[in-house]
């Protein structure tokens, strides 16, 4: 296994990990004490899981990011970070499927999922709605700012649905070459990270 990969399998670990904070604190088993700050903690958990999925195709594209670290590598707006990406690899970001098999042949095949999963532009969405609620507000404005926070909150149970079926089982398609990355979430019983290069036939 490559240390490109292996930095692609940590990076989705921390994401588990962060899903993990999340689910605690929607089903009451964890909490800061104060509704507001539960919130702001849920908002941190999906910005950071965002941003692991938008930084973590560096891993998996080391020959494109050796082209353009300095140009990101202290670049936090994940719109620059996309459009950076996407000048060098327009396909860089995840592409969920379903692995299936066929009952009469019994041979397993790909089928993409076209639809329930976290979108490139809702990524992109996605962190800047979170770091709204992160940001300081203004006191004389504070009936919009509750009313905008009671939206997000409304939507976290989505949010958390589309990142998983985003990741459950997804394809990386690598820059300047054939091979893809086959990634799945939860393998076997120890519920690991499993990743496979396939070179399509």
């Amino acid at each position: 296994m490559t240390d490109d990969i292996q930095k692609y399998i940590r990076c989705m670990d921390e994401i588990k990990l962060r899903d993990d904070v999340i689910n605690n604190h929607l089903n009451g088993e964890r909490t800061t004490g104060q509704p507001m700050t539960d919130i702001e903690l849920i908002c941190l958990q999906f910005r950071k899981i965002c941003e692991l999925i938008m930084l973590s195709a560096l891993c998996a594209h080391k020959v494109v990011y050796q082209r353009i670290h300095k140009k990101i590598e202290k670049e936090w707006d994940a719109t620059k970070i996309r459009k950076t990406l996407e000048n060098i690899h327009p396909e860089f970001y995840p592409s969920p499927f379903e692995r299936l098999v066929d009952r009469e042949t019994g041979k397993q095949k790909n089928q993409p999922v076209t639809s329930d999963f976290l979108t490139k532009v809702e990524c992109i969405s996605l962190i800047g709605k979170c770091g709204g609620i992160l940001h300081g507000f203004n006191p004389f404005n504070d009936e919009k700012v509750f009313k905008e926070v009671e939206g997000v909150k409304n939507k976290f149970p989505e949010w958390q649905k589309k990142v998983r079926r985003l990741l459950k089982s997804h394809e990386i398609k690598l820059s300047e070459t054939d091979k893809r990355l086959w990634v799945y979430m939860g393998h076997g019983q120890e519920n690991l990270v499993l990743v496979e290069e396939r070179v399509p036939v």
